[in-house]
């Protein structure tokens, strides 16, 4: 009775550190995926940010581009008329 009482009261040790390093496990995963969604949405943020950005530097492009093309054909015009 005295081996069977050890068996199971070590069983149960077992048991209940196997638990605790499993609630320890659980915590940890649950932290780094919080830290991985904070990451996502900080380059998500960046790509979003970058996005705008090339799209305002093709608009100013396009709007220098076409103030110097007007002025060109403006140029144009009045030295055919003269």
């Amino acid at each position: 009775m005295d081996i069977l009482s050890f068996i199971l009261g070590m069983s149960v040790v077992v048991v209940i550190a196997v638990a605790v390093v499993a609630v320890m496990a659980f915590v940890k995963v649950k932290n780094h995926n919080k830290e991985i969604e904070t990451i996502h949405t900080i380059i998500g943020n960046e790509f979003d940010r970058v996005g705008r950005e090339r799209e305002n530097d093709i608009q100013n492009v396009y709007r220098v581009l076409d103030s110097r093309l007007d002025k060109l054909e403006s140029k144009i015009t009045t030295s055919r008329k003269a």
